[in-house]
């Protein structure tokens, strides 16, 4: 499975749409403003996945309660070997609990995001590798996928490609995750853009880089296909200087 996530208004709200082998799959929204606290439930917070006719096919449900708690004691891993902030649950068409987002943290520089989905854990862990951005997507021990992120970005619209293997996870929830992942790292809260251009090298450090595969996609998906993920993130960066 190959999707690629465009982001394509973040001017008073923020659309995308996801696409596989250049076909419109879903779209995706979040939205426009983030407090940043966790205060105001749905109001500022719910995300939403549709077809390509706007009918809904995933949303999130977020609990102010449960987050403030969570939120309460800065260092409570220390006493509970886990915490877990920016709960959201999932719900499908019909009203259904179907899966959670959240953070963790478990100790001193080890994070990672942890989506909750057919009764499967799948932990994400991010790295900063230079000019891209990485999520590893692991269920148990083993890989099953990565999402790759240029670090220049034109505009406040953020793009994605998201890599998972064949049967490994479904297409909805992956590119749901993306959503929700976009919305609490990259959402440029109540700003209005225009010709619009940020540039980064970044590098984190966390006790979970070790969990990045630079060769993961070559190994599963092919050396071409290697090569158009290097082009994708040389093409943002092109775009980036010509704007």
């Amino acid at each position: 499975m190959i999707l690629q996530i465009n982001q394509v208004t973040a001017n008073g709200r923020n659309q995308f749409e996801i696409l596989e082998n250049g076909q419109l799959l879903f779209r995706g929204s979040a939205p426009f403003y983030n407090p940043g606290i966790p205060i105001g439930g749905d109001v500022f917070r719910k995300l939403t996945l549709t077809d390509v006719m706007n009918r809904s096919i995933l949303y999130t449900d977020y609990n102010t309660v449960e987050n403030l708690a969570a939120s309460a004691v800065p260092l409570s891993w220390l006493f509970k070997g886990a915490k877990q902030v920016c709960r959201y649950s999932v719900l499908n068409g019909d009203d259904q609990i179907v899966g959670r987002f959240y953070f963790e943290q478990t100790g001193i520089a080890k994070t990672k995001y942890v989506m909750e989905w057919r009764g499967r854990l799948i932990a994400c862990y991010l790295k900063g590798a230079g000019k891209k951005e990485v999520v590893s997507f692991y269920d148990g021990e083993t890989q099953i996928g990565q999402l790759t992120k240029p670090n220049a970005v034109v505009n406040n619209l953020d793009c994605y490609l998201l890599h998972f293997l064949d049967n490994s996870l479904d297409r909805e929830i992956a590119a749901f995750f993306t959503i929700y992942y976009d919305y609490l790292y990259h959402n440029h809260s109540g700003e209005i853009v225009k010709k619009s251009r940020r540039s980064d090298v970044e590098y984190t450090f966390d006790r979970y880089n070790k969990m990045y595969n630079k060769n993961f996609i070559a190994e599963n998906f092919g050396k071409e296909e290697n090569e158009r993920v290097e082009r994708f993130i040389k093409d943002a960066y092109k775009a980036h200087k010509k704007r």
